[in-house]
């Protein structure tokens, strides 16, 4: 198994948009931490956890890492070689979501150190509090979403072998679907996928009220764990050819 990882550590290497989308993810999150900043009206300082919870923000990169790299196996037949040199299909999928699983993991640390980097030199240009209790347990779980968005993705793209589709479809879902559907039932939403995710993190969202972050962990923990469960079954019955 630890070579199938590392085989899959090194395609995802070799491909320059994966080194893209890294590079832009934590340039994306900082982006967000200054409009946080710069924005705030003078009389509502922003609290030091709303600002660095920003890092989060790329979890829209490490989703389409992890699409990327599943479903372009599929659109270029590598599938095919891949499944040739390990029969047994179920361990090139777990190799697969373990690799982007890291991937995701490197980006979000990354993503927050960039993001925390940024906030501090902002938040003190300010005179504002630059740190607060909340939030280390804030940074590691919202690293930990965004890390667990990748694997998601891998997932998804088994599901939906288009690469296109895959994408438009998880950019119809967490972009867009999830946050229509809680601003026409904002009971929904922290159910969701991205409510879930956002509490895990501590990224807050105006137009519902989140779980708790324990309670996000384990609701967001279940939809990764079910996609995952459900690709694994896809890719042992489905035909790849």
């Amino acid at each position: 198994m630890a070579r199938l990882v590392r085989a899959e550590l090194v395609k995802a290497g070799a491909n320059r948009v994966t080194w893209i989308l890294a590079a832009i993810a934590p340039v994306f999150c900082v982006a967000w931490a200054v409009l946080i900043v710069m924005l705030s009206p003078p009389d509502e300082a922003p609290a030091p956890v709303g600002v660095y919870a920003m890092a989060q923000q790329a979890y829209v990169f490490t989703l389409i890492l992890g699409i990327l790299g599943m479903s372009g196996e599929f659109r270029h037949q590598t599938i095919a070689w891949s499944f040739l040199v390990t029969p047994r299909r179920g361990p090139v999928v777990t190799a697969k979501l373990a690799a982007y699983g890291l991937i995701g993991l490197l980006v979000a640390l990354a993503s927050a150190v960039a993001t925390v980097a940024a906030g501090v030199a902002l938040l003190a240009v300010k005179g504002l509090p630059v740190w607060s209790a909340d939030v280390p347990p804030a940074l590691v779980g919202g690293v930990l979403a965004t890390a667990g968005y990748a694997v998601f993705g891998v997932a998804l793209a088994v599901l939906v072998r288009s690469q296109v589709a895959a994408v438009f479809l998880a950019a119809l879902i967490f972009t867009y679907g999830d946050y229509f559907l809680g601003w026409l039932t904002p009971g929904v939403y922290p159910w969701l996928p991205t409510g879930a995710a956002r509490a895990v993190g501590s990224l807050p969202i105006e137009t519902a009220t989140l779980l708790p972050a324990w309670g996000g962990a384990v609701v967001f923990a279940g939809y990764v764990a079910v996609i995952v469960v459900i690709a694994r079954l896809v890719t042992l019955r489905r035909d790849i050819t």
